[in-house]
Formats: structure tokens, sequence, C-alpha cells
């Protein structure tokens, strides 16, 4: 119950069972950081992005009338009155909330969403990246395999696949089969930044298989080949089928152009196939091998077909991604091997962290597992980034501090990853986290 008064505290109710004290006029996306509850506030909870919002289920006239920036968020968007910032609503009462957002994948549903919601508009053309993605010789691999086994080994692939496309801004379309129809570019982005993103999700996808397959290979005596073919162009975006339940989808040539590149992988022998429609919004950045002009099955013109070994030069987030996710089923342990690490180094360090260290190492992975997700949404999650490093400021750190953090996040990756921790993989930690730094001491700055 709430008490009343100066000192009044009210409880919150997540829908997920968490209940939390809350002081009175606090904001939900305040009283979230301050319970340790992870909650997406990419703008820095500035109600410049929509990412915090809630559903208040119960105890909506306990909370605080709608400022005027949440007010216009929420005209544009078509949200009825349930529909909050928590960056914006303050608490005056008790209330059970569902937090909107639980992943990127949620972001970008909900964005398509509401987009259209004023004008009732649902479908929109766009120039998208397609990426189809396939398992070779998966109906002969898996017929004498338990129908249990497959399904495990399905799940144990498209969580691997589908985190790829999630970290680089992508959108999974729907699973079709042992496929997945990924599409990179209809939140607004350039046509190379799609294209990138995608080569980049393919690239990825390649390695997490070959991370699988020995295992698969071992305990199913399956084996983890993949072919992915990826085409750039138009496509409309929309909701398609029964009433009762149209998915978002795109459809257009695009779509099937990437398809039959995808088949065209077994017959060339090659793992990624670029069209030449992607190759030409990235200039020079690809490495590909020899072209292929054919006729794909069911289109009427030739299309030319490209190998693609990689980038040219090294690409910072793919390093990071792909080195991450080597450490990724280890990261409590890295958390704790961290900050042991850390207070050695620096024993000074340590009064600053008052709370539960088996918390601040829960916080830790948190942060880096989002942060690698957000490595090419930089602009987007740049306000949480500053806003983070505000909090920092008040519990006393300093910008040396920061320095101390980057060597000791450099020992517990050179120890973790071993052989692997390669200069080009050291080098892009250290750009990525000297971005990192940079925008959290930049938010310790404007105290």
């Amino acid at each position: 119950m709430s008490k009343q008064g100066a000192d009044a505290v009210h409880c919150v109710t997540y829908s997920h069972g968490t209940t939390i004290q809350v002081a009175d006029g606090q904001t939900l996306l305040e009283a979230s950081i301050q319970n340790r509850i992870p909650h997406h506030h990419q703008c820095g909870g500035q109600a410049r992005c929509t990412t915090c919002r809630v559903r208040i289920l119960d105890g909506l006239t306990h909370v605080s009338a709608r400022t005027p920036l949440e007010e216009r968020v929420a005209s544009e968007r078509g949200w009825d009155e349930f529909t909050r910032l928590a960056c914006q609503t303050r608490v005056h009462g008790d209330l059970v909330a569902r937090r909107l957002l639980q992943s990127p994948q949620d972001i970008v549903v909900l964005d398509l969403d509401e987009l259209g919601a004023p004008s009732g508009v649902e479908e929109r053309e766009l120039e998208v990246a397609v990426l189809f993605c396939d398992i070779r010789n998966f109906t002969s691999q898996t017929e004498k395999s338990l129908p249990y086994d497959v399904v495990y080994f399905l799940n144990s692939h498209f969580a691997a696949a589908a985190e790829v496309v999630l970290n680089n801004n992508g959108f999974i379309d729907k699973y079709i089969g042992d496929g997945l129809l990924a599409i990179f570019g209809i939140r607004g982005e350039r046509p190379a930044v799609a294209c990138r993103n995608a080569v980049r999700a393919a690239i990825a996808m390649q390695d997490a298989a070959q991370r699988l397959s020995p295992m698969f290979e071992r305990d199913l005596n399956i084996s983890l080949r993949l072919g992915i073919g990826v085409h750039f162009g138009p496509v409309i975006l929309g909701r398609i089928g029964h009433p009762g339940k149209r998915p978002i989808t795109v459809i257009g040539n695009t779509v099937n152009v990437a398809s039959r590149i995808e088949r065209m992988t077994k017959q060339l022998n090659s793992s990624i196939l670029l069209s030449d429609s992607i190759v030409a919004e990235l200039p020079g950045a690809l490495r590909v091998g020899a072209s292929h002009k054919l006729q794909l099955k069911g289109t009427s013109e030739d299309s030319v077909l490209y190998h693609c070994d990689g980038f040219t030069n090294p690409d910072p987030a793919l390093l990071v991604q792909s080195s991450f996710h080597r450490i990724a089923p280890r990261l409590v342990a890295f958390g704790e091997r961290f900050y042991c690490i850390l207070f050695e180094a620096n024993p000074e360090l340590r009064p600053l962290f008052k709370s539960d260290l088996a918390l601040q190492r829960r916080m830790l992975v948190s942060m880096l597992s989002s942060l690698v997700k957000g490595l090419n949404r930089i602009t987007e999650i740049e306000g949480g980034v500053r806003a983070l490093g505000t909090r920092h400021c008040h519990y006393g750190a300093i910008s040396t501090d920061y320095d101390k953090v980057a060597n000791a996040l450099l020992l517990t990756l050179a120890e973790f990853l071993g052989d692997e921790f390669t200069p080009e993989i050291r080098a892009a930690w250290i750009a990525v986290y000297g971005t990192i730094s940079g925008l959290m001491m930049a938010g310790a700055e404007v105290q």
C-alpha cells in the first residue's frame, strides 16, 4: 500500500512479477534503473525515443498526466491513454505496468505497428537488403533423426542466427522450414548502411555455424553448413494474411531473387553470394571473388552474382560481435575475472562499487550485451550511454578510471579468447570502448 505525506512510497509491480518501492514523484524509468530492472531508454530518458514505453495495466489514476513532450509522441503514434513513456510518467500511487520492449526485435515490430497508426496506412514501399539463409542438405541429413533432436538442432541454429540479425539492426521476417528470411533497412537507414549490415550479418552467421557445427556433428550426427544469398531492391512492407493474424512481412521480386541467389550457393560452391546491387552500394568495401552472370530460375533477366569473402578492411563491429559471441557462454565467469583483475591492479576503485558484487557482475554482463547489440545504432543509444556516464559520475567515478577499466577489459578478453585475441580484435575493442567511454565522459561533464 502507498504511504501518505512528504515521504510517500508506492508499490510498482511489473507484469513479469517484480514489485519495487518507488518514491512519490519518481518516474517509472528512474525507479527501474534504481532497482536494477533492465529497461530500454536509448535516448537517456529525454522523450526523444519510445524505447522506454510501458503499458499501465492498473492504477492509471496514480500516475502524472502526459508532459507536452510525451503528448506529442503519443499523438504522432496514435497511442491510447494506457501506453506511456516511462521517462515522463511520474508515480503517485500503487500501480501495475508492463514494459513493452524486451528485445531489439520488439522495438522494430512496435515501431512498424505504430508509424502508420494515425493515417491507417499499412503498406509502404521501401528499398532494403534481403538476406535468405538455408541449411545445406537439411532434409537428407535429418530424415533418420528423432523429431525432438531436429527441433533442438533448429532452435539452437536459429537462436544464433537470429541474434546476429538483431545485433546488426535487422528484422527477422520469418522462418521457412530450415530457412531464415531477414530484412535490413526498414528503419530509414541509408542503402549503404543497410547493405553493410546485411553482409556483416551473413559473415557472422557463417561464423556462428562454424562454432555450432562440431557440437551438432558429435551429438546429433548433423552438419550445420549454410548457404546465404543477399540482394538489395524494392519491397512492399505491410501486414499480410487473415484479418485475425496478419504478421508484418515484405513481399516483392527482391525477396524472390534473394531466395534464388541462396539456392545458387550450392551449385556455385559458395557460402555467401551477393547480387550486383549489394556490391554496387559498397564500392571497394568487400572482398569478392569471381562473378557469375546467369539467369536465375523464375526470372527473365540475367543476374550477376559475387562470392563474398569478407570486408576489405577490418570491420570493428563484426570483430567485436564475433569475439563477444565466443565468450558469451562464459559471461558469468568473465564478469568475475574482470573484477578480480580490475581490483588487483586498482584497489582504490573497490569502494566505488558499493552494491553487491554478484549484482555488479550481472550488470556488467547486461551492459556488455546491450552495447554489442547497439554497435550499429550508436546514434540511437547515445543518450542512454551518456546517462550511464552521469550515474557513474554520481557514484564517484572520474575520467582516469575509464582507462583502468579499459585495461582490465582487454586483459580479461585476452585470457578468455587466448590465441583468438588477435591484434585486429584488440584494436576493434579499443575503438568501440573509446567511443562508448567518450560518450559516458561527456555525460559526466554536463553535471
